[in-house]
């Protein structure tokens, strides 16, 4: 299909989710180095398991843009070839500039094409490759998520989907031993059946946008409600999973509910705002991907030069970390952005 004007509020989740993602790879290091029985370890650890929302977020909105009325149907060839330069390219590019960054800058390992290829297919060069894995799947699969959503209702389609994707993330090398014994696959988190949920819902929304927009404001109350339950739940249980105190089996289940109330949340805030968006905030949805590529690469490099710089207690580490995060993935991306404009205007003179 092709494009349409950005709707505001699907802007402003965009950009609302990106900046959780940064911040969910900004807090890594404290959640691993602080003393788990303190209060600050408590505080950053539930910050950082709500924002969580974000990147089942991101799949929403990938199945709900792709099934969003548009004007003029497209090819489906022109439909790959544009995920393909949109999503595919930048992840090569990026992941290039992270193994050579890798391997001559830090030295971490010898420079080899095999493995190169291994790391590109995996998504593990990097922590937020993971979910570029999966989507691709979904991209691949395009046609067959769109007629499933035009054709069937979601009434039927989303708690089978759910029921599918608790299978796949909690239990796939469960499942899998039954039919190989002794097999074991470490990469469930990029197989796209784990958050087949999110965009399948995302794909059903994009099919009756005007509806689910309605729903979300007749039923207000509750999904705060329920919103505000099920953080404190996913929070509470969260440290005390964590933090050794308490065994909680039932965590995931918890979490993936909170997770859902919270994109109702985020989508009725989002959409309930009348206000235009703010430049600053409509430059930043357009290069959030660029956002999503590169902030880890700026994480990487900071912690590993650091302790260099006399910045070795955990906190201080933290908010240097927070700002330069922000400040210079966002204000870098957007110079890009800026120069690559001013470039092709000087090419169509």
């Amino acid at each position: 299909m092709a494009p349409t004007s950005r709707k505001p509020e699907l802007s402003r989740l965009n950009v609302l989710f990106c900046l959780l993602v940064v911040y969910i790879h900004v807090a890594a290091h404290p959640v691993s180095a602080l003393d788990r029985s303190g209060l600050i370890y408590g505080v950053i650890l539930v910050s950082q398991r709500l924002s969580f929302v974000s990147v089942p977020g991101f799949f929403l909105l990938s199945g709900l843009k792709l099934t969003l009325p548009r004007t003029t149907p497209v090819p489906l060839g022109r439909y790959y070839l544009g995920r393909a330069k949109v999503l595919l390219l930048p992840y090569l590019g990026v992941s290039l500039v992270y193994y050579l960054v890798f391997v001559f800058g830090l030295g971490w390992f010898p420079f080899s094409w095999k493995d190169l290829g291994g790391y590109l297919v995996r998504g593990d060069l990097s922590a937020q490759f993971y979910f570029l894995i999966a989507l691709f799947q979904f991209t691949a699969l395009a046609p067959v998520f769109r007629w499933l959503s035009r054709r069937w209702s979601p009434l039927l389609l989303i708690p089978f989907s759910l029921g599918i994707m608790w299978l796949s993330s909690i239990y796939f090398n469960d499942a899998l031993r039954i039919f190989l014994p002794g097999a074991e696959f470490p990469y469930s988190d990029r197989i796209f059946t784990s958050y087949l949920a999110y965009y399948l819902a995302g794909c059903c929304i994009g099919h009756n946008y005007s509806r689910f927009k309605a729903f979300l404001r007749e039923n207000r109350g509750l999904i705060q409600a329920l919103f505000g339950l099920f953080a404190l739940a996913d929070g509470w249980l969260s440290v005390l999973a964590f933090s050794g105190r308490r065994y909680v089996p039932f965590l995931e289940y918890i979490h993936t509910l909170y997770i859902f109330s919270a994109i109702l949340f985020l989508f009725d805030l989002c959409a309930h705002r009348t206000a235009p968006l703010s430049r600053l905030w409509a430059s930043i949805d357009r290069v959030s991907f660029d956002i999503y590529l590169w902030h880890c690469l700026v994480i990487t490099l900071f912690n590993c030069f650091a302790p260099r710089l006399g910045l070795n207690r955990v906190g201080a580490q933290f908010v240097v970390r927070f700002v330069l995060a922000y400040a210079v993935t966002i204000g870098g991306c957007l110079l890009w952005r800026k120069l690559l404009n001013g470039i092709k205007k000087e090419n169509r003179r």
